[in-house]
């Protein structure tokens, strides 16, 4: 026996990927960060990020032709969810309005969320598809990621998928094979 769904909850059955933070910095030189729950590998050198036309990170990437995708863990839920919150138009600058202070990234230099699992600096491959779309496919251009969780030998990033996040629903994300509710209020730090 099955059970019918809406078909708007396609997306509740199926993951887009394991949680993100998306950086940016606009034209004028201010930073942003989000939380996005929509991404994949493209390429073995390409990652796909999915966002919304409006968002000040979206634009930040049309803009520049530059991202940084960093990968947290639980630890991070609370300034995931808090950057993940609101948008850049209204904050500014979000590091420093989450009071977060950030890492600065070697290859691109844009400001992103501290001690990640690993980071993947990108430059925009077709602009012309994310502004129609929001689709965003980064040819990495540099790649780091925590040396305890990276098996050389097997080329693996088997250690640090175990503590990657992935967004459930509202408040509720997969982790290490368990589920994981935080209250809604774990926003304010």
């Amino acid at each position: 026996m099955y059970k019918e769904l809406s078909p708007h909850c396609a997306n509740r059955l199926t993951s887009g990927g394991q949680i993100v933070n998306v950086s940016t910095v606009s034209k004028e030189g201010v930073p942003d960060v989000m939380t996005a729950a929509w991404n994949t590998p493209f390429a073995a050198d390409e990652v796909l990020v999915v966002l919304d036309l409006p968002h000040t990170t979206t634009k930040n990437i049309l803009e520049t032709g530059k991202f940084v995708v960093s990968i947290p863990d639980e630890t991070k839920i609370r300034e995931i969810n808090k950057v993940g919150s609101r948008h850049g138009a209204e904050t500014g600058d979000k590091f420093a309005w989450a009071g977060i202070t950030p890492v600065e990234t070697p290859r691109l230099g844009i400001r992103a969320m501290p001690d990640a699992l690993a980071y993947i600096e990108c430059e925009l491959t077709d602009p012309e598809v994310a502004a129609k779309t929001g689709v965003c496919i980064g040819k990495a251009v540099a790649v780091r990621v925590k040396e305890e969780l990276w098996d050389d030998g097997r080329s693996s990033f088997e250690e640090g998928f175990r503590r990657t996040l992935h967004y459930v629903t509202e408040n509720t994300y997969y982790v290490g094979g368990r589920i994981l509710k935080v209250p809604k209020n774990h926003t304010t730090m």
